[in-house]
């Protein structure tokens, strides 16, 4: 009789959920609650960036509402007496000249015919050395010009990316340079190079491929944004509400990336990334996410996108018929992974707050140090044929403990 009451009970709580949720609710069983699922952003028709990297370059320049960004020299080292030492320096040295074009290109030429290129051993890059010992290479040159560039309140920034030989096609290396901006027409300007070209002739400087602006390029109540890896990115969280909701585009522009630089405020636990977001950098690269989002407990993404998944607060890269693991919540409590080998660059690490994992069937290895400094983790379920290399756990809690079986997700609970 008890059996039968207790089912009656548990039917009944089946039927008052059921008529509680919607397609459009999900039922926390973890924490007993029905939370509203959020809507992802949809297709706005904002211009994506598109083509070849100068091309994108251009396309974001034309459509930022102002050349005010170029004045931004926060990520130059240089202390007060230096700058304007460089100030007084610069102002001398473009005396009479009355067109911003004619201050740069003095100022481009003395760069250009004073500095000489570092090519064995260190050299120090910063722009007051540059200035002094008269030696740099590529990034020396660059910061040299947008500091010189500053004084006279001429936008200017450092630009980097790829340089290819102009004549032979080759391909030759990272390499730095810079944007002009002068009387509302920009001027892309390679001093290293000797080369100055007009913004609007792309195949003169085709050769000059950009990858990264690191100052942020525009600027909304919500976020900052810069150019990073041929996306359209925000590279800064100012919102502090719980929920992030990643819009699709930013002042006509597609926001196809989400890799912050700085710190996401605190108050931000959930976040979900729409179909438009085609990168949150990559294992060579700083992932955002992880170093600056430690608040950030829930990851979704939307399933229409085709670059990236989210399962279990964990983000997966589609490559093929395949799945990477891209980064994963940092202060999620529960993951579950898809089937996968876990080793080292697994990215299973420094999850501060983690206590609970589950490896699903079809998980053949878990590698040396593949979960490494989770000092919390306390629960690792692991399938029965699946291989536990030594120190697969690394720095976890004291009682860490594998239990064996095959588990799953907890919609198949057992009564």
């Amino acid at each position: 009789m008890k059996r039968l009451y207790s089912i009656l009970i548990l039917l009944g709580l089946i039927v008052l959920i059921s008529s509680c949720t919607t397609k459009d609710d999900r039922f926390d069983l973890e924490n007993n609650e029905i939370t509203t699922r959020i809507e992802f952003p949809t297709d706005d028709g904002s211009t994506q960036l598109k083509g070849k990297p100068e091309e994108m370059v251009k396309t974001l320049l034309e459509k930022v509402a102002d050349s005010n960004f170029a004045r931004n020299i926060s990520h130059i080292t240089i202390t007060d007496d230096q700058y304007y030492e460089i100030a007084d320096f610069t102002a001398n040295l473009v005396k009479g000249k009355t067109t911003e074009e004619a201050k740069y290109q003095t100022v481009f030429r003395w760069i250009v015919n004073n500095i000489k290129y570092k090519h064995n051993g260190w050299v120090d890059n910063n722009p007051y050395a540059v200035f002094t010992t008269k030696e740099a290479i590529c990034q020396g040159y660059s910061d040299l010009l947008t500091i010189m560039m500053h004084t006279l309140n001429i936008p200017c920034f450092t630009i980097n990316g790829i340089l290819y030989d102009p004549n032979s096609r080759n391909y030759l290396g990272g390499h730095a340079w810079n944007y002009v901006n002068c009387d509302g027409k920009w001027i892309v300007s390679d001093p290293t190079n000797g080369g100055s070209h007009s913004i609007d002739k792309l195949s003169d400087y085709w050769y000059l491929q950009p990858s990264l602006i690191t100052i942020p390029v525009y600027e909304d109540e919500n976020f900052k944004y810069n150019y990073f890896n041929y996306n359209f990115n925000i590279c800064s969280v100012k919102k502090d509400d719980a929920q992030l909701i990643v819009p699709y585009s930013a002042n006509g522009i597609r926001i196809t990336s989400f890799n912050p630089s700085e710190e996401i405020p605190g108050n931000v636990t959930e976040l979900y990334l729409g179909k438009n977001i085609e990168s949150i950098g990559d294992n060579s690269t700083q992932i955002g996410i992880e170093v600056h989002g430690k608040s950030i407990e829930t990851i979704e993404i939307d399933p229409e996108n085709s670059v990236y998944e989210s399962y279990s607060n964990v983000v997966y890269r589609r490559n093929g018929d395949e799945l990477q693991m891209q980064a994963v919540a940092p202060a999620t409590t529960f993951i579950e992974l898809k089937p996968m080998n876990f080793d080292k660059e697994s990215r299973l690490k420094d999850l501060k707050k983690l206590e609970t994992i589950v490896f699903v069937p079809g998980t053949t290895k878990i590698g040396a140090w593949a979960v490494e400094n989770c000092p919390k983790l306390h629960t690792a379920y692991v399938p029965n044929e699946t291989t536990v290399e030594n120190n697969a756990f690394y720095k976890v809690a004291p009682n860490f403990k594998i239990v064996r079986g095959n588990y799953t997700n907890i919609e198949d609970v057992r009564f």
